[in-house]
């Protein structure tokens, strides 16, 4: 077989240390929380009598990785103009996955078996969906929008799993905009028992790599967000329970739901593409009610000139660009934070640097489509380019 452009042509084995880790994180796909959760993998498990091709966890973006070939790098997911296709696994590849995990695991696995050939693994038990997931998930705010490395779900669970009388996590779901599928820099925590969970929501000095962790348990954190009259994203939805489509959500609010493509509402100023200080940038957070543009421009130009916000609709937070460097001096002497309105408070922070990147990467992409659109309006070859305001 031909090598594939970025993979190695020839692996013989995994190390001891990277057959473990796809050991654990197979087992992963196929534990109860993950399958509360995933519709891709219980679809796979009913349609081939509880067996999971190995040839489709290959194609799973942590194998991937742990099997160094090309994956899905999230902190690149904003230059859409770059993403390109990942290339197929090799079949040796698949192979060699499959007797690896064989091997590791053998014939006496308490949790899974795998087929004689190697071609496809599954649970001895079979699942059972559980409900009580909800109530022992912990929902933390505080890490950056948009911000998210190849390891970050395994950093967090080591994290917490120290913070919080130790190997008590279950899962970490990291919460997206649903439609541009950017880390919201909120997380979801499941842990083994309720009294972990409640553990955990109460304390108030938590940071993960510098970040202050904001928990609370996602049943109150649910709740408060439906007594907002607000769009219950499926993540945080109740087993069983009943919820409108976003779409019947918009209806039912007066809204009219905009197309995908229009989705991320931005200001109306482009952003410069060369360096700029980080200084420049102010975090914001808490915000409700879905308010416009217009709104958090207003409050935050009480703190001085405001050149574009970065926000997209449904958000907690957003990023402020000022035009001077008052960072820190908005932060230091605004520690309350700014009113949005009556009801809402929005609370300021720095930005630091990888999330300073992150958002000129971002920044960069918008005035690379900005620039094809208008090639496209004068008949130029940019026409195939999207539009990408901030």
């Amino acid at each position: 077989m031909a090598p594939v452009e970025g993979i190695p042509e020839v692996i013989s084995s995994f190390s001891d240390e990277t057959t473990q880790k796809v050991v654990n994180q197979v087992k992963h796909y196929l534990s109860d929380a993950n399958l509360n959760h995933d519709t891709y993998m219980r679809k796979t498990i009913e349609e081939n009598d509880g067996w999971v091709p190995v040839a489709a966890l290959a194609r799973f973006n942590r194998l991937r990785q742990l099997m160094d070939l090309p994956f899905d790098d999230k902190k690149q997911a904003s230059n859409k103009k770059k993403k390109q296709a990942l290339p197929p696994v090799p079949e040796h590849m698949v192979r060699l996955l499959g007797s690896s995990i064989k091997k590791a695991v053998g014939d006496n696995d308490d949790v899974v078996e795998v087929k004689e050939d190697a071609s496809a693994i599954r649970r001895k038990v079979a699942y059972k969906p559980t409900e009580d997931w909800f109530e022992r998930t912990v929902h933390f705010k505080g890490l950056d929008y948009g911000v998210e490395w190849a390891d970050l779900i395994d950093e967090l669970t080591a994290y917490f799993n120290e913070a919080i009388e130790g190997d008590n996590v279950l899962l970490v779901r990291l919460r997206r905009n649903p439609r541009t599928k950017q880390f919201k820099g909120n997380v979801l925590v499941e842990f083994k028992t309720l009294e972990q969970a409640e553990q955990a929501s109460k304390r108030e000095d938590l940071e993960f790599k510098g970040k202050k962790l904001e928990p609370a348990m996602l049943p109150a954190y649910h709740d408060t967000k439906l007594a907002a009259d607000e769009f219950i994203q499926p993540e945080m939805q109740k087993p069983k329970a009943s919820y409108p489509t976003y779409e019947e959500w918009c209806a039912a609010h007066g809204r009219q739901p905009k197309p995908e493509k229009q989705q991320k509402r931005k200001s109306e100023e482009q952003p410069a593409e060369e360096p700029v200080d980080p200084k420049m940038l102010v975090r914001f957070t808490g915000v409700e009610g879905n308010p416009s543009i217009k709104e958090i421009k207003e409050a935050l130009g009480q703190l001085g000139n405001v050149r574009f916000v970065e926000y997209e609709n449904e958000a907690s937070e957003g990023i402020a660009r000022f035009d001077t460097a008052i960072a820190d001096e908005i932060a230091e002497k605004h520690p309350e934070g700014v009113k949005l309105n009556d009801d809402v408070t929005l609370k300021l922070a720095t930005v630091d640097e990888d999330a300073a990147n992150a958002f000129f990467e971002r920044a960069k992409a918008a005035a690379d489509n900005a620039r094809g659109k208008k090639r496209a309006g004068r008949g130029g070859r940019g026409g195939r380019n999207k539009r990408s305001r901030f």
